[in-house]
């Protein structure tokens, strides 16, 4: 057997450990500097961000987080050299330092290609990497990826990481290597590694408190934007993995929070706070399928001249950038003159943040519930829900027709929609192979075609629900499209993010899909045949990755249009709505206006009648009420951030404080996801023979 020196083998370790802090603080100024070049890409000092003891503050905080992301990414070294005090192999030293060295360089290249990621996630997304990175793999994966690789410089940034790896793997030669080291006393060198293994200790836990360093810590201010400065994009996707991890494997939405031994308070608060319904009396046998069912009212006309049922949902159609149009800046391409003569409800929520959940809202009228996967991923895929809104019209003698522009692959909507009540599914697959497309989706011009040789060739009453995919990332556009003046204000420059060429191309893309849907309309409605007809246009979400939004614009980062188009006979006069609503009141708007005595399962509201006192939530843990607006943290169970409206039109907030009332937001927001959440777990076990819902 090899014989160790032990005194030497402790020296060769401390002294390993003593050179590792050199590192560690060259992590921190790394750290720092992309903390510095975050800031100076994202703030606006116009907007409040200026305050230099608040921006120190979040610097400072920052040394926090990035304490605990360079332990976590060093834990392997420290660990592997503090083994060697209790492991008798001569070669053990050489061969920790060798792979210490292989390994940092690997978590490096990660720290820095993570750096890098975010700088482009937060300038579409306004926020570090969280859960939504991967709902963008649930996406057409070769789309994504093509689109990624059209939109950003890829090559670029690999090439420059690679080369850059190559450097730090020579530096990092100069902090792992094995050599005898000089003798000091042997308590000195026992010293020296446990003073470290202290330090180590608490920088990886970066509190002195009961709970290591959490998100919920960030929030050290009222500005948005500041109480996103200190936590690193490191940490934040760490905890993205945590939270996706969590949700994948974790109990239903209604069995981990407040209503799980009381569910029928949640629907009784859910009726009368989200619907406006009469309270009920309650039993514990009543279910969401017997509480929530409504029945619209007869109508004799409606019913002897059914009209043709669309729902037209345009990709990135937002709000906001139609409050800019003019004769220079011709966005709406003449949809604003539709907008006009239609019933437009001009506070309307998306109901989440991403595409798959605001459609599967509009589909099966619930909420999108907070911590979930998209219902087309998860087991209810399958599942036929008595809620669908396409069954309705089924049942009524209407042909239902589902129509998308990509490929039906998508967020597994081939498996999804078929079973909720449509008798037809078309994708891309179902156009000409040579119809021009992007790797989204063919161009709009030929989806709306598509939909309209379905109407003139019809016999008998349609629904339709399609979506629109042009207006999407990489925002090609067909070299035939004749584009209409575009030319941005200079008030609309001071609101845009980022770069101005990069906004310029996703106008131009809103703009096609505008000039599509204009001429889409004006041939509906210019055919005698097709005058009886409904149609209703939202959006999938907002225009992303554009705007800078401050605290007091809240509404403009989460509306998008909704309007409905038709007959005078059916509609009325053109008027605009200001209640809140979600694509959850889609289906029971239309419902009531188009199908008369039927009886429909919603959680959601007509919209043609007073709402003016309902309140709606997005899956972001957002409620926006008559008088306040609440964002709630789920996850962490806690409030970020309490408003008040500054005025009866309520289109800006003011922050304010009342404890009182943010419990009693939250408790009716909480009842609202807990009964869609019950509901989705009795509609799986009604049509699944081999599950139970089991008393926690």
């Amino acid at each position: 057997m090899i014989s160790i020196d032990y005194h030497q083998r402790l020296a060769n370790i401390s002294g390993q450990i003593t050179r590792l802090f050199l590192l560690i603080i060259s992590l921190f100024i790394l750290f720092s500097f992309n903390r510095f070049l975050f800031f100076s890409l994202f703030s606006d000092s116009s907007e409040g961000t200026n305050e230099f003891f608040k921006i120190l503050n979040g610097f400072l905080l920052g040394i926090k987080y990035d304490s605990a992301t360079i332990i976590y990414g060093l834990s392997i070294p420290i660990l592997l050299f503090y083994l060697g005090i209790v492991i008798p192999v001569k070669k053990y030293l050489p061969m920790c330092s060798i792979i210490s060295k292989i390994w940092t360089t690997l978590i490096l290249f990660l720290f820095l290609f993570i750096f890098c990621i975010d700088v482009f996630f937060y300038e579409f997304y306004q926020d570090h990497l969280n859960i939504i990175f991967f709902e963008i793999f649930e996406d057409d994966t070769q789309a994504v990826i093509n689109t990624i690789l059209k939109n950003y410089p890829v090559f670029e940034i690999v090439t420059g990481l690679v080369i850059l790896g190559s450097v730090v793997y020579y530096l990092l030669g100069k902090v792992f290597y094995h050599q005898n080291e000089n003798l000091i006393k042997p308590l000195k060198h026992i010293g020296i590694l446990g003073g470290s293994f202290i330090v180590f200790a608490i920088m990886a836990r970066a509190s002195f408190g009961l709970f290591p360093i959490g998100m919920m810590d960030a929030a050290y201010t009222d500005d948005i934007f500041l109480n996103k400065l200190a936590p690193n994009p490191v940490f934040t996707f760490e905890k993205a993995v945590e939270a996706r991890l969590a949700q994948k494997s974790s109990l239903p939405f209604w069995r981990r929070n407040k209503y799980k031994d009381d569910i029928q308070s949640a629907f009784s608060k859910t009726a009368e706070y989200f619907l406006g319904s009469d309270e009920k009396n309650l039993d514990s046998t009543i279910t969401t399928n017997s509480y929530f069912i409504q029945k619209s009212k007869s109508n004799e006309h409606l019913k002897s001249n059914p009209p043709h049922v669309i729902i037209v949902m345009m990709e990135g159609f937002g709000s906001w950038i139609l409050d800019y149009e003019s004769e220079e800046f011709q966005i709406s391409c003449g949809i604003s003159d539709w907008i006009n003569k239609s019933i437009y409800f001009d506070h309307f929520i998306q109901a989440a943040g991403g595409s798959i959940y605001n459609l599967t809202s509009t589909i099966l009228s619930i909420p999108a519930i907070p911590q979930t996967i998209p219902l087309s991923q998860q087991k209810y895929s399958i599942t036929s829900f008595e809620s669908a809104l396409a069954e309705s019209y089924r049942r009524n003698g209407f042909e239902t027709t589902f129509v998308y522009g990509g490929k039906l692959s998508w967020q597994r909507l081939s498996d999804f929609v078929p079973h909720q009540g449509f008798d037809h599914v078309y994708g891309e697959g179902d156009f000409d192979y040579n119809t021009p497309k992007t790797d989204w989706g063919v161009y709009d011009e030929y989806l709306f075609q598509f939909v309209y040789d379905i109407l003139i060739n019809s016999n008998t009453p349609q629904f339709i629900l399609f979506f629109t995919t042009t207006n999407h990332p990489p925002y090609e556009l067909p070299s035939s499209f004749d584009a209409p003046s575009l030319y941005m204000s200079e008030s609309l420059k001071s609101v845009i993010r980022g770069n101005e060429n990069l906004a310029q191309k996703r106008f131009a893309a809103y703009q096609y899909a505008s000039c599509q849907l204009n001429g889409f309309l004006n041939d509906l409605y210019n055919e005698p045949l097709l005058k009886n007809t409904i149609t209703a246009v939202t959006a999938d979400h907002n225009l992303q990755g554009i705007r800078n939004y401050t605290e007091q614009d809240l509404m403009h980062q989460f509306r998008v249009p909704f309007f409905i188009l038709g007959p005078v006979e059916i509609i009325g006069i053109p008027k605009t709505i200001s209640g809140f609503g979600t694509h959850v009141d889609i289906s029971p708007t239309l419902i009531e206006l188009t199908l008369p005595k039927t009886t429909y399962l919603s959680f959601g509201k007509n919209l043609l009648v007073s709402t003016n006192e309902l309140s709606v939530v997005n899956q972001n843990g957002i409620i926006f009420s008559p008088e306040h607006v609440l964002s709630y943290n789920y996850p962490n169970h806690q409030t970020m951030e309490f408003y008040q409206w500054k005025s009866l039109k309520r289109w800006s907030l003011n922050r304010i404080k009342d404890v009182n009332l943010e419990k009693k937001l939250s408790d009716y927001m909480t009842a609202y996801f807990s009964t869609a959440s019950y509901y989705l777990e009795e509609e799986w076990n009604k049509n699944s023979s081999s599950l139970t819902i089991k008393k926690e």
